[in-house]
């Protein structure tokens, strides 16, 4: 008998064997109508969000199809977090509307039903981040009637009053003179090529912005700034140049000897393994803004970001759906000047920091996730280093010569997760340990202090990732060192470098060789709350999160590239 014989036969004298082959069947069937169910169910999809930046008790619209043409269980998530029954003005199956809540936070944007979930789109919230605003239109130019004072030093308040100043700042901004190569005199302050060429913005990464009225404007005298003029720039229109002059009785900073650099460096995304729907967003450091690097000119990223200038990074985004993708390569370019610093202070005039509570100096004072200036060894170190030392200038140079004769340098970069501190114990560190400790003891000396991080540029321009340090002195701004090179970390010098003593020279210089991505460790936040985060420990710029991938990607690989010098003018 054969195979189909013995089954039948079986089916006609076990009922057992009957009810089984109708429950297979059954299955079988049931199964089939779910798998055709599955793949033909629509996939809600997000075509755009209108306005893809916005703030609490905004209209938002999201454009799309397949929502659904009620809501019902269907819902939108923002940054991980459900919005609320009375956040939904409409609902329909291509056009969903909403009302940003008062909580509402940076993140993706989801567009879910019962069963299936949209990919991710980007939204953001307009109190974090610069995006451009229009200028506001001026019926005439700004007018700048008075000044508080005409002349003050760095860090000083300077109100300005006047008229058509705006409401609010937006992306307007007060302008000062800054002394490029001693270029300048009493009798050229007006010189209109002064005034285009050498004139820098009061920072808001200094918090130099206190208020802002049409009338009236709030400002401190920005780190850089010198004898000149102030102006106000709505955007639209200049006001009339109004003579000021910055004290330099406690010091002054000269900036020399300019080099224009076109920096590029890459990041490469591969071999994604995702489990649905996987969305990995980079952020891609910009070059730091500041008097010794101003005019940062982003020229050419590919692909074009879906973020420019976010916290201070470019911001890619990158969806994948299946495995084995092709490898996503992104690309920025980047031009700027680099001035080479050198610092002249009057020891004798500096005295102790009269607000360290402004925004400007708290921060540069605390323990944080880079800086363990709270450490004990710290502490030890520090108060046997300074002994009753009370001026900051002295206090510093202290702690920048004793790290140099008391610490060897290692031209091989350590291993990330190694500890700084380690520099204490062992007496041997990389430039990360150099520029790390020596901002801790810095602040543990209650002078305020960052560590900056980028890349130093050769005689060949070969390119290293290194860090350094900036401390505040009252009166006169912010001051540079490079203990590791202070220290003999090898470097091959420029032949147009007059530097000799490297020891002697890099506290309160700086030369133009070095090139910041960031000053202090920026502590981002993550656009999901379920999103997996990777760092990049002992890098060109030092940020939280440089990697970011949604809780479906399984897996992938992504490197990152030094960035590299492509011509120096």
């Amino acid at each position: 008998m054969d195979s189909s014989g013995k089954f039948s036969y079986s089916l006609r004298k076990y009922p057992i064997v009957r009810v089984l082959s109708v429950v297979f069947i059954i299955s079988l069937i049931l199964g089939v109508i779910y798998l055709i169910g599955f793949r033909t169910k629509l996939v809600p999809e997000i075509t755009s969000v209108v306005p893809p930046v916005g703030s609490p008790g905004d209209l938002v619209v999201i454009n799309g199809e397949n929502f659904g043409s009620v809501r019902d269980m269907s819902y939108v998530e923002i940054a991980g977090s459900k919005l609320t029954a009375s956040s939904y003005i409409s609902w329909s199956n291509n056009c969903i509307k909403i009302v940003l809540p008062a909580n509402v936070q940076d993140g993706l944007l989801v567009v879910g039903t019962k069963e299936m979930r949209s990919k991710p789109a980007l939204f953001a919230n307009e109190v974090e981040i610069p995006v451009p605003v229009p200028a506001v239109q001026q019926v005439t130019k700004p007018v700048i009637t008075m000044l508080s004072s005409d002349k003050l030093s760095v860090g000083e308040l300077l109100v300005i009053s006047g008229n058509n100043f705006g409401d609010s700042k937006n992306q307007s901004k007060v302008l000062f003179t800054m002394d490029c190569n001693n270029k300048i005199s009493e009798a050229d302050y007006k010189n209109v090529a002064l005034l285009t060429e050498n004139m820098i913005p009061a920072s808001e990464d200094d918090f130099d912005y206190v208020s802002w009225s049409n009338t009236e404007i709030s400002v401190r005298v920005p780190d850089g700034a010198s004898s000149g003029l102030v102006i106000v720039d709505t955007g639209r229109e200049k006001s009339d140049p109004k003579e000021f002059v910055v004290n330099t009785e406690a010091g002054r900073k000269e900036y020399l000897n300019k080099k224009i650099y076109l920096v590029e460096y890459t990041a490469d995304i591969a071999d994604v393994v995702t489990n649905d729907i996987s969305t990995i967003t980079l952020r891609c450091p910009v070059p730091f803004s500041s008097p010794a690097q101003p005019q940062v000119e982003i020229t050419d990223v590919v692909p074009e970001p879906i973020l420019v200038n976010y916290q201070n990074n470019l911001i890619h985004q990158i969806t994948r759906s299946r495995n084995n993708t092709p490898k996503s390569v992104f690309k920025q370019n980047f031009v700027l000047p680099v001035f080479e610093v050198r610092a002249n202070v009057n020891v004798t005039k500096i005295g102790n920091y009269k607000n360290t509570e402004k925004n400007l100096l708290s921060g540069a004072l605390k323990a944080d996730t880079l800086i363990p200036c709270d450490d004990k060894s710290v502490k030890e170190l520090c108060e046997k280093i300074i002994g009753k030392e009370k001026n900051p200038w002295s206090k510093a140079k202290f702690i920048y010569d004793y790290m140099c004769e008391n610490f060897s340098v290692l031209s091989k970069v350590r291993k990330g997760d190694s500890d700084p501190l380690d520099l204490i114990k062992k007496g041997n560190g990389d430039a990360y340990d150099f520029a790390v400790i020596c901002t801790a003891l810095l602040r543990a000396a209650e002078i305020p202090a960052y560590t900056d991080s980028g890349i130093l540029v050769n005689q060949d321009l070969q390119t290293q990732t290194h860090w350094w340090c900036e401390f505040y002195i009252d009166k006169v701004g912010w001051i540079p060192c490079d203990p590791a090179l202070g220290a003999g970390l090898e470097y091959k010098q420029w032949t147009d470098s007059d530097v000799v003593d490297a020891k002697n020279f890099y506290f309160g210089n700086m030369d133009s060789h070095h090139i910041m991505f960031s000053r202090g460790w920026s502590q981002l936040k993550p656009f999901s709350a379920d999103s997996k985060i990777v760092q990049q420990p002992r890098s060109f710029a030092l940020q939280s999160i440089w990697e970011e991938a949604s809780k479906d990607t399984a897996k992938y690989s992504s490197y990152w590239s030094v960035p590299v010098v492509k011509g120096v003018y």
